[in-house]
C-alpha cells in the first residue's frame, strides 16, 4: 500500500476511495428509453407520472404480459405524442440489495413489475439501432444496479506529502478510478483503498 508520512508522526494512504453518496441516477443521463416500474415501497426509476400511470392502469385491466404490453403500447401511441418502438419486460430481484435484469423471472424474491420502454423520441435522442437494444439496456440495468445499491465511488489522491493532488467522483466500477491516476498505480489493488 502506498503511504504519506507527516512530520506529526501519522502515516496515511495517498489514496482515499470512498462510497459517492452524492452521485446522481444514470437514469438522469440520456438513456435509450424510459425504465418504468410499478411499486408501492419504491419510485419508478424514471419518473414519469404519465407512463407510471399507463403502467399501472394497463396491469390492472390486463390477463397476460403480452397483452399489458400490447395495452402499454396502444395508450402511449394514442395519448402521448411518441410513438412506441419496443418495450421489454424487467424483472426485480430484491434479497439484500435489488437487481433488475431483462426478461421475465419467477421464484422467491422476483418481481415483474416493470417495463423498458423504447420510443421514437428517445431512441433518436441517443442514435441506436433496434439491432442493439437489448444490449444498450442490459448495460444501462447494470450501471443502475450499482446506483440502486450504493456501489458508486469517490476518491481523494494526495502527494507524498500529503497534499491533495486529484480528487473525482461519480464511478460506477472502481477500476474505472485507475485510469485518472498515475502510471505508478497501475499494479495497485484499489480495494486495499476503500474507506
Amino acid at each position: 500500500m502506498k503511504t504519506y508520512t507527516k512530520t506529526s508522526i501519522t502515516t496515511e494512504p495517498r489514496l482515499v476511495i470512498e462510497h459517492d453518496e452524492h452521485t446522481s441516477s444514470p437514469r438522469e443521463w440520456s438513456n435509450l428509453g424510459y425504465f418504468i416500474t410499478v411499486d408501492r415501497r419504491v419510485y419508478s426509476p424514471d419518473r414519469n407520472p404519465e407512463l407510471e400511470n399507463i403502467v399501472r392502469e394497463t396491469g390492472e385491466q390486463a390477463t397476460s404480459q403480452a397483452e399489458h404490453i400490447d395495452e402499454i403500447e396502444r395508450r402511449i401511441n394514442e395519448e402521448t405524442t411518441e410513438t412506441v418502438l419496443a418495450i421489454y419486460p424487467i424483472t426485480k430481484y430484491e434479497h439484500s440489495g435489488v437487481s433488475y435484469s431483462l426478461g421475465t423471472a419467477h421464484g422467491f424474491d422476483y418481481s415483474n413489475n416493470g417495463f423498458y420502454i423504447v420510443t421514437d423520441k428517445t431512441a433518436k435522442e441517443i442514435g441506436a439501432k433496434k439491432k442493439d437494444y437489448e444490449k444498450i439496456i442490459k448495460s444501462e440495468l447494470e450501471v443502475y444496479n450499482k446506483y440502486a445499491n450504493g456501489e458508486c465511488y469517490q476518491f481523494c489522491l494526495y502527494n507524498e506529502q500529503g497534499e491533495l493532488e486529484d480528487s473525482c467522483g461519480g464511478f460506477y466500477d472502481i477500476e474505472d478510478i485507475r485510469s485518472h491516476l498515475p502510471k505508478e498505480w497501475k499494479d495497485e489493488d484499489l480495494t486495499e483503498y476503500i474507506k
